[in-house]
């Protein structure tokens, strides 16, 4: 049985990547909003899962059961649908998209943190963004998102060189990022990995790991530049959403 929830959402989570990118928006948004929404999932078992519906993407963190999440995807249609690799969910009208876990490996490079903007330079993050992801929708849209995360102390967005980098959370000294971006006029010159270099040894320097996810056809980069493979899992994407498809 899967039934909205308010209150008590982190201690129900999981220390997966899932339970901590549903954590991520929980302490940017709460519970108040509409559109970022929290399910718990009550199964026969006795196990529990939790399932997070922001906008059009969701998460599904913990045990959940088979029947029960399918009728909520085919009720709230979302655009993504992120859950670990060993699910046997195979949701109707979704592309399965094969991806990996990548710590990022700390490593010399010739960028120093201190030269790296921060939080700024929002309007050419997008530029480039945009340049590299077809489905980024609208700048006010993406900049109402990221400002607030960035104001809750949740998010930071990073820019150095014409590449820029989203860190999407932070938590128990796990770092997430995403939305790793280089312009293409400057493609080719190791933009993304000396950026990434950067921050993993700043992180590093916290105690702290840097991860993220790559799809299959951008593995064979990030294994060239040193990053470790942790885990994999499956993203499910709404096929009529897909450029090309």
């Amino acid at each position: 049985m899967i039934k909205q929830i308010y209150e008590d959402i982190p201690s129900r989570l999981t220390k997966s990547y899932y339970g901590k990118k549903i954590m991520a928006a929980y302490n940017a948004y709460g519970s108040g909003y509409d559109f970022c929404r929290f399910y718990a999932c009550e199964n026969p078992d006795g196990s529990f899962g939790t399932v997070h519906i922001y906008n059009s993407s969701m998460v599904i963190d913990g045990g959940v059961d088979t029947d029960d999440i399918s009728m909520l995807i085919k009720m709230t249609k979302p655009a993504n649908i992120e859950i670990s690799g060993g699910t046997l969910l195979q949701p109707e009208g979704y592309a399965m998209r094969h991806r990996t876990l990548f710590k990022a490996v700390p490593n010399k490079t010739d960028v120093d943190f201190s030269n790296v903007n921060v939080n700024i330079n929002a309007e050419d993050c997008y530029k480039i963004l945009a340049e590299s992801f077809e489905n980024m929708g609208s700048f006010e849209d993406w900049y109402v998102d990221i400002s607030h995360r960035i104001r809750h102390g949740v998010s930071e967005l990073y820019y150095y060189g014409d590449t820029t980098v989203t860190k999407h959370f932070d938590i128990d000294g796990f770092v997430f990022v995403s939305h790793i971006a280089t312009a293409e006029t400057a493609r080719g010159k190791g933009g993304a990995r000396r950026l990434l270099y950067c921050l993993a040894e700043r992180f590093a320097k916290e105690e702290k790991e840097v991860h993220l996810f790559a799809l299959d056809h951008r593995k064979t980069f990030y294994e060239a530049i040193g990053f470790e493979p942790v885990a994999e899992d499956i993203l499910f994407e709404r096929k009529e959403l897909l450029i090309g498809d």
